[in-house]
């Protein structure tokens, strides 16, 4: 009866882990670096994220925190929904050296356009194919 009771509470403890780590994660994110810069000159992206977290990528293969010698130290911790400081926006601003629409465009092309050269199935890499006309 002890070991039952033991596997049942693992089973439980398990699957609430499994099913809020789920919940934690935006299934879409819409993408719109247009109100960051007052323009709109086109649409605004829908971002699969649950789609890209089901693929071979991890966390910080997208977001990152980089130090004086390039490399990313980002704690994966602090990358809780809610929090604004792993927007893109709270770091590429229209000030730095890679203002946000930079930043999206080599991070999303670039994988795309890296992943197509590798010959794996990929996402969109022109214009119209993220930017969609509702």
């Amino acid at each position: 009866m002890k070991k039952t009771w033991a596997v049942f509470l693992m089973i439980s403890v398990l699957t609430t882990a499994a099913v809020s780590l789920l919940i934690a994660q935006p299934e879409d994110i819409l993408i719109d670096h247009g109100e960051a810069y007052g323009t709109k000159q086109r649409p605004a992206v829908a971002f699969p994220h649950e789609i890209h977290m089901a693929g071979d990528l991890s966390c910080t293969d997208c977001h990152h925190q980089y130090d004086d010698k390039g490399e990313n130290v980002l704690d994966e911790s602090e990358l809780e929904e809610g929090n604004p400081e792993i927007r893109c926006a709270h770091c590429h601003t229209q000030k730095t050296r890679i203002n946000l629409r930079q930043a999206f465009h080599r991070q999303c092309v670039g994988c795309h356009t890296k992943t197509h050269t590798d010959g794996t199935d990929t996402g969109p890499r022109l214009c119209g194919e993220c930017h969609r006309r509702t």
